[in-house]
C-alpha cells in the first residue's frame, strides 16, 4: 500500500466506525454547520472583546488579549461537544483531546516537528544571508511567558477550528485528502488579512494546514498538531524574534530582512512569507506521511452500543 493510499485510508475520530452517517452528505452538512457556528461565534467575540494586535506590546492590555482567547478556545470546545455529543451521539473524548496512552509522546512529537520547520527555514535564510538573525532578543521572561500562553491559546483555537470536528467530519464524507486540502485553503485564507501578507505568505500557511492535518489524521487527536502548531509560533516568535504570521507583538528587538528579494527573506511578514519555508515544508509534508508509521496511534473509540 503506498503511503498517499494509507493516509486516505486512515480516519480520525470520530468516524463511522462508531455511528454510521446516514448518507455521505450528513456529515458534509455538519462540517459546514460547524464552520458556520464557529465563525459567527468568532466574529461575536471578536465584536465584544475588539482585540488589537499591540495589546501584548503594552502593560495591563495583555490580560485582555487572553481572556479573549480563552473565551474562543471555550466556545470552540463548547460547539464541538455540542456537535459531537448531541447530534452525533458520541463520547467527547472522540474528539482527540483525551489523555490516553501516547498523549504525552504526540505532543512531544508535534514541538518536535514545529521547531525542526521553522528552524530549517532560519537556517536557509541564515545561509544564503536573507535575514539577520536575533535569537531570543527579548530579556523579559514574563513577556515570554505571556506570548507562550497566548500562543498556546490561539494554536488551540485553530486547530479546534481547522483540524477539529469539522475536518474529521469532511473527511467521513468526501475523503481525507479533500477535506485536507480544503481546511488547508480555508486556513491559508484565514491568514491573508494578516499585517503585511503576501501571496506566499497564504501559500505557506496552506501548506502548513497540510502538514497539520495529516498531523491530525495520522495521529487521530489533537495533541500532534496542536503541539506543532504552538512551536511552529514559539520559534518563530520568542526563540528566533520574527513576526508571527506578521504580528510583532511589540517585540524589543527583531530579526530583521537583509536587502534581497522579499520572496526569499520574507520581508516584514517573516520567514512565512520566504521560500525558504516552502521548500521546508516540501521537504516536511512527505517525512510526515512516512513518520507516523514509527508510533502506534492512540487507540481508536470504544464503539457504541
Amino acid at each position: 500500500m503506498s503511503e498517499q493510499t494509507e493516509f486516505m485510508s486512515i480516519p480520525g475520530p470520530p468516524t463511522s466506525e462508531a455511528r454510521p452517517p446516514q448518507s455521505v452528505f450528513r456529515p458534509l452538512w455538519l462540517a459546514a454547520s460547524f464552520a458556520i457556528f464557529i465563525y459567527l461565534g468568532w466574529m461575536l467575540l471578536a465584536g465584544l472583546f475588539q482585540p488589537r494586535a499591540d495589546w501584548l506590546s503594552g502593560g495591563g492590555w495583555h490580560s485582555r488579549l487572553l481572556l479573549y482567547y480563552a473565551s474562543l478556545d471555550a466556545f470552540a470546545l463548547l460547539l464541538s461537544a455540542a456537535f459531537l455529543c448531541g447530534l452525533d451521539g458520541l463520547r467527547f473524548s472522540m474528539l482527540g483531546l483525551s489523555f490516553r496512552e501516547g498523549w504525552f509522546r504526540q505532543a512531544a512529537l508535534g514541538l518536535w516537528w514545529g521547531v525542526c520547520v521553522i528552524s530549517a527555514a532560519v537556517l536557509l535564510m541564515s545561509v544564503f544571508r536573507a535575514a539577520d538573525v536575533a535569537v531570543f532578543a527579548s530579556r523579559s521572561l514574563s513577556r515570554v511567558l505571556v506570548l507562550a500562553l497566548f500562543l498556546a491559546f490561539s494554536s488551540l483555537f485553530e486547530e479546534l477550528t481547522f483540524r477539529g470536528y469539522a475536518l474529521v467530519r469532511a473527511a467521513d464524507s468526501v475523503g481525507p485528502l479533500l477535506a485536507c486540502l480544503v481546511s488547508s485553503a480555508l486556513f491559508g485564507f484565514a491568514h491573508f488579512a494578516n499585517p503585511q501578507a503576501t501571496l506566499l505568505s497564504s501559500l505557506n500557511t496552506a501548506l502548513a494546514g497540510v502538514l497539520l492535518a495529516i498531523a491530525r489524521l495520522r495521529s487521530r487527536a489533537l495533541w500532534m498538531p496542536i503541539a506543532l502548531h504552538f512551536a511552529w509560533n514559539f520559534s518563530l516568535g520568542p526563540v528566533f524574534s520574527f513576526p508571527v504570521s506578521g504580528y510583532t507583538f511589540g517585540a524589543e528587538r527583531l530579526s530583521t530582512p537583509a536587502a534581497g528579494p522579499p520572496w526569499f527573506s520574507g520581508g516584514a511578514y517573516g520567514p512565512e512569507a520566504s521560500v525558504a519555508l516552502t521548500l521546508a515544508l516540501a521537504v516536511a509534508i512527505p517525512l510526515l506521511l512516512r513518520f507516523p508509521r514509527e508510533f502506534q496511534p492512540l487507540p481508536p473509540a470504544p464503539k457504541q452500543s
